[in-house]
């Protein structure tokens, strides 16, 4: 597991094939004994495409997460920090097909698909 802290943003993707587990930013333990309401949410699902611009979540200063899983069959990629995303480009994570991921930022994430269209679910809260 390889880590790397950068300001708020947090970025955690999971390889639905493997079960494995890569974390890169900050985090906590991941656990809670709050008993506060959870958070309203919106679905921010969509289609990425080969082009940038494609799949884009706008800047949300009251986001504490965003959730989602690539449900399509090819590859896709972000860029958390609002940049544009590009396959294989330093800023840009990749996640395979049936993986999810776990962002925690309140900038723009900007996505895009490494062949074709891919549909992404994601919900923000």
């Amino acid at each position: 597991m390889a880590d790397k802290v950068s300001g708020a943003i947090a970025v955690k993707i999971v390889d639905g094939i493997t079960n494995e587990y890569a974390s890169l930013g900050g985090g906590g333990s991941g656990s809670s004994n709050s008993t506060a309401p959870l958070p309203a949410t919106t679905d921010r699902s969509g289609s990425a495409t080969t082009t940038s611009g494609g799949l884009s979540v706008p800047a949300n200063a009251t986001r504490q997460a965003l959730l989602g899983q690539n449900v399509s069959s090819v590859n896709i990629g972000f860029n958390e920090q609002g940049g544009t995303a590009a396959i294989g480009a330093a800023g840009t994570y990749t996640v395979p097909p049936g993986g999810s991921f776990s962002i925690s930022t309140n900038k723009a994430v900007n996505f895009i698909a490494a062949t074709g269209t891919a549909a992404v679910t994601m919900t923000e809260y």
